[in-house]
């Protein structure tokens, strides 16, 4: 289904649900209006009895009714019952509130209002995650923070959780760090419940439906929460809670954004015999864009996802009450990639220089923009992949909450808390080769049979081993976001024929980050006596905090030299020590295996794109620190030398104190029709950044700059302090007993992004010609990465108004606007650089973020709900729908070679959610549809992609993140008061999310990972 269709659907049911909520607001409104109190009351009291999602919906409105500032709200009814994986899934059907998602599908990252500076709190305290900044892929390896995101709450699982509410508009007395609102996720209240034991619960299966995931991992998995409190009187209490959620995915997925030096080029080749020469390529004048690899990929997931929280609370008198909080999180994913890197440039070839390309003798399309729509290209290499990588993010969360209130005029909290979270990524990737390759020193052929040009390169010279290249039929799949490839005969078995496989190229990293919190607050309220006619409040508070980042990034290296075998690099220079990054027979005297050599490394999988191909088994590769080993082992030489070494220019440690202050107003007590509420938060922030520069003459543990960490980057530090003054103000008035409007605007500040913030300087080499004289490999500069520690954090000025019309009992209609200015997006520069390589100096971009852009986003929310109680239609009794839809406009300063303004990434133009629910008797069904727009992409592989056009020219592009929708459903039966089975699924239309770079039918990025289901019971004791 294309853009078009998905937005004309979502957008018609999201309409259509409103307007019919509208229309019956209008002929319903007099009789509501004319309802007296105790009318209300009782209404109240049915409401109560309510149970289910109905409940749930409830539940929310009631909260969104009363609230003085502007909130959404997911009520405890509702949490993990859709099903929601974790808590950012929780929240993709609140108005205004958008996910990013996983390459899984997973919800990651929560965006309001198109933003994803959020802040996120733990009953009001800053909570951790250990994913608040972390890496994956195969771009990880290189440093520099590659493939980073930021802010994932997607290893929090949502039953854990006894509420969230969602701010976009803030009060003086909350924490300061949120630009588009604040998520406060609140835990389950021990004395809430009735006295003595309560025991809740669900045991379930689940399970995915892609296939191959049950080969990998096998079936079904299982997932279960118990919930436990002791109420022992009405002055203590103790609650306890447990989850645990596996899930095994298998991910199709197709991505070209991994390496970076794409051309603009118009080489083709003709029919041609023996190996490739400069004579066979050829200028067309057409020219067309073309990536540096392709990878078709078959990704296998294990995550197994465990929360636990124990709660105390204790009414020390009528006055005085504490309470004690344990929240404990831990994700543990296990992911084997087997990829097929389609060679399109894959030796990197620069900018006007001929290479294979295009077979001018057959069939091709190419569009106005240069997009290769299809093609049978010719090549001189092949690789496949196997990449193994184990993540463990694991978070406690400690409070201690003091309360005073008597009932007088003075009311006082003193709150403590704790965090510390870490997470630890490790990984090892093993390149096979399937086109000649040759080892150094004597450039002997690894696998004779093999065909083209050593390590794929666009000629092959006089080489003797050389022979004709191979070819494949490439489509770009249109708008689908999906291309496809044929390898063609006589070398359609090029991936999967080991006389032609060799284990070319292994290396091992590991990233390791930690995360300590600490903040400490008071607040003080006070009923002024003599203005108790208009219901004045004063308050005050001060917060105190310290958080200590440490990220480290590193290496795991191998000495050379070692039991009698002499590395004999091609490419020591000065400064350089003996240990390897990459084990690759190309360049250094080491042992190496082919599929021939040893069978026992070979594995055989059906890639979805590319069928059959022989990949390297990842049973010598789950323990990434003795990888290496294992390697030189099975090449028959043992090498016990591999030890872990820090990369200093990509490491960091960010200590940031804050010390803040608030003075608070509210007017309007009890039975007033108006609240009002302004105030000023001071805050007072320093910073402390640690990292390293390169040298000016470096040296290396490696053989090589590319080839392992650096041994004498230069330690710096940078400190800073600024002072945010942050005004607020809400305002909320019930015009009638039904209808409410508010208004907020408010001065909101969010940190810096770490990596950003913390990143030294780094650079990236990528293997280029080989010496045209001696044969031997050289690598190139191909561009690098900087951080800025003099980073200002996001600041932006916002204003919201609303209408609300609770027309009915549990019904609701209601109209928002928004704006926010943002005074300092951070944009990305690219500063020509020079540095010396083999080649003797290559200048490429390296990039530094700046606080360069302004933006601007503002736009209008339109939700509502209806539960048919049986006074209207009362056929329909049991029947319910809930609403809403959102339009969003933005601006931003960042330029592409496109544009001179852009959308701000991640801001859909529309988002719908609908849904619909049926509860009576015990049986319970329910839909859910939540649908966004295309946008600029603002997750994993960033907003922009850029490289040379054919004159050597940096050209930007934009990426963009197709429009997705996803459907989601439960059925479930409640046998008794104590126990029901229900049953799931989600993502029932087997929805695909993709990005493409500019254009549509130029796909970047595309991964399908299937449908998800569940059947289990749930009980209650």
């Amino acid at each position: 289904m294309n853009a078009f269709a998905r937005y004309s659907r979502a957008a018609a049911l999201g309409s259509a649900s409103i307007l019919a909520l509208a229309a019956y607001s209008t002929a319903h409104a007099q009789q509501s209006q004319s309802a007296d109190a105790k009318s209300k009351s009782a209404d109240t009291m049915n409401e109560i009895v309510v149970t289910g999602f109905r409940a749930s919906l409830q539940s929310a409105l009631n909260a969104k009714r009363t609230a003085i500032l502007p909130i959404e709200s997911v009520a405890p009814e509702d949490i993990g019952k859709m099903p929601d994986q974790n808590v950012s899934e929780s929240l993709q059907r609140l108005p205004g509130v958008q996910i990013d998602r996983g390459p899984q599908g997973e919800g990651t990252a929560v965006l309001i209002d198109g933003l994803r500076q959020n802040l996120t709190t733990l009953n009001g305290d800053v909570f951790l995650t250990g994913k608040e900044f972390y890496v994956s892929g195969e771009g990880s390896g290189g440093g520099a923070g590659g493939n980073n995101q930021y802010s994932s709450l997607e290893g929090i699982p949502s039953e854990e959780i006894g509420g969230i509410d969602v701010y976009k508009n803030p009060k003086a007395s909350m924490t300061e760090g949120g630009l588009g609102g604040t998520i406060d996720l609140k835990t389950r209240d021990p004395l809430a419940g009735p006295t003595g034991l309560s025991i809740g619960g669900n045991v379930r299966a689940a399970y995915n439906d892609t296939q191959g995931a049950s080969a990998q991992y096998g079936g079904w998995t299982p997932v279960g929460t118990l919930v436990g409190t002791y109420k022992f009187s009405d002055r203590f209490a103790v609650t306890g809670s447990i989850s645990y959620d596996e899930e095994n995915t298998h991910t199709r997925e197709f991505e070209d954004q991994n390496r970076n030096q794409w051309l603009i080029t118009d080489s083709m080749q003709g029919s041609y015999t023996g190996p490739t020469t400069a004579a066979d390529l050829a200028h067309s004048g057409t020219f067309y864009i073309d990536p540096q690899l392709a990878y078709m990929s078959d990704i296998y997931d294990q995550r197994k996802t465990l929360g636990a929280s124990v709660g105390l609370k204790f009414r020390l008198n009528d006055a005085i009450t504490t309470s004690l909080l344990w929240f404990y999180s831990k994700e543990d994913d296990t992911t084997s990639t087997y990829s097929d890197k389609v060679w399109f440039n894959g030796e990197g070839q620069s900018p006007g220089s001929l290479l294979p390309g295009i077979d001018s003798t057959q069939p091709f399309s190419i569009d106005s923009h240069g997009v290769v729509q299809s093609g049978t290209f010719q090549a001189n290499g092949a690789e496949t992949a196997t990449l193994w990588q184990h993540a463990l993010a694991e978070a406690n969360n400690f409070q201690w909450v003091t309360t005073y209130d008597n009932g007088g005029p003075l009311r006082g909290a003193l709150d403590l808390s704790y965090a510390r979270a870490q997470s630890n990524l490790q990984a090892d990737q093993a390149d096979v080769e399937h086109g000649l390759y040759e080892s150094y020193p004597n450039n002997a052929p690894t696998s004779p049979a093999a065909p083209g040009c050593n390590n794929g390169g666009a000629t092959c010279g006089s080489d003797p081993a050389a022979s004709h290249g191979y070819e494949f039929a490439w489509t770009n799949g249109g708008d689908s976001g999906l291309p496809s490839v044929k390898y063609l005969a006589p070398f359609a078995d090029i991936l999967s024929n080991p006389n032609y496989t060799t284990f070319k190229s292994n290396w091992a990293w590991a990233n390791y980050a930690k995360e300590k919190q600490f903040a400490g607050k008071g607040d003080v309220s006070y009923d002024v006596p003599f203005l108790s006619e208009v219901g004045a409040t004063l308050s005050g508070g001060v917060r105190v905090a310290t958080r200590d980042v440490d990220q480290t990034f590193g290496r795991y290296l191998i000495n050379g030299d070692y039991n009698g075998n002499t590395t004999g690099n091609c490419c020591i220079g000065a400064g350089s020590g003996t240990y390897l990054y990459y084990q690759d027979p190309g360049y250094a005297a080491i042992p190496f295996s082919t599929a021939v050599s040893n069978p026992g490394l070979v594995k055989v999988v059906n890639n979805f794109g590319a069928g059959p191909m022989i990949v390297k088994n990842t049973a010598t590769m789950t323990d990434p620190s003795t990888y290496l080993e294992k390697v030189w082992a099975g090449g028959g030489v043992t090498n016990n030398t591999e030890a872990f070494f820090v990369d200093t220019l990509s490491s960091f440690k960010v200590k940031e104190t804050t010390s803040a202050g608030y003075v608070m107003a509210d007017l309007g007590g009890k039975g007033a029709r108006y609240h009002v509420n302004f105030g000023l938060r001071l805050v007072d922030t320093d910073l402390t950044i640690d990292n390293a520069q390169t040298a000016a003459s470096p040296t290396y543990y490696g053989t090589a700059s590319w080839n392992g960490v650096n041994s004498n980057n230069v330690p710096v530090q940078h400190k800073r302090n600024y002072i945010d003054v942050l005004p607020s103000f809400n305002f909320t008035l019930d015009v009638t007993d039904n209808q409410i409007v508010r208004f907020g605007a408010a001065r909101v500040v969010a940190p810096q992004d770490l990596f950003a913030l913390g990143l030294g300087n780094s650079y990236n080499f990528t293997r280029g010609a080989n010496d045209p004289v001696t044969g031997n490999a050289r690598f190139q500069f191909a561009g690098g990465s900087s951080g800025n520690p003099n980073l200002d954090p996001y600041r932006a000025s916002q204003f919201n108004v609303s209408w609300e019309d609770y027309f009915a009992k549990g019904a609701l209609i209601s109209v928002a606007g928004f704006y926010k200015q943002v005074d300092n997006f951070v944009e990305t520069e690219n500063i020509p650089t020079k540095v010396n390589d083999d080649f003797g100096g290559t200048t490429a971009d390296v990039t530094q973020p700046v606080n360069a852009g302004k933006g601007s986003i503002y736009g209008v929310e339109i939700g509502g709900q209806y539960a048919f109680n049986g006074d209207w239609m009362p056929w329909l009794q049991g029947f319910g729908v809930a609403g809403n839809y959102t339009r969003s406009m933005s601006f931003s300063d960042q330029a592409t070679s496109f544009s001179e303004q852009g959308p701000i990434p991640g801001v859909a133009k529309n988002a719908v959610t609908v849904q619909g629910y049926y509860e009576r008797g015990g049986f319970a069904a329910r839909l859910s549809y939540s649908w966004r727009d295309t946008a600029v992409n603002d997750s994993l592989v960033g907003a922009t992609f850029a490289f040379p056009d054919q004159n050597g020219k940096t050209k930007v592009y934009q990426v963009f993140s197709a429009a997705y929708g996803q459907l989601d459903g439960q059925i479930s039966y409640d046998i008794n008061k104590r126990i029901g089975v229900v049953f799931s699924v989600q993502n029932l239309t087997d929805e695909v999310q993709h990005t493409y770079l500019q254009w549509p039918n130029l796909p970047f990025t595309y991964d399908d990972s299937g449908r998800r289901y569940f059947l289990g019971v749930k009980f209650k004791l």
